[in-house]
């Protein structure tokens, strides 16, 4: 059976001070052990920058890197 929650408990959460996603994220990682999530979301960021730099001006420079 579901433990029941006083309304007081919700309020206390609900005020608390809010953490980043980053920082939120760090701690998933660091809790569950799930280590392997990170070299993935390097490479998903690492993709993300080379496509906003590769639609602006920079474009011509990273080309020749390839």
């Amino acid at each position: 059976m579901p433990k029941q929650h006083s309304s007081s408990e919700f309020t206390r959460e609900a005020s608390a001070d809010r953490q980043s996603f980053i920082k939120e994220f760090g701690q998933f990682l660091m809790e569950n052990k799930k280590w392997w999530m990170i070299p993935i979301l390097a490479v998903l960021l690492l993709v993300g920058v080379l496509l906003i730099v590769g639609g602006s001006g920079v474009a011509p420079f990273i080309y020749t890197l390839f």
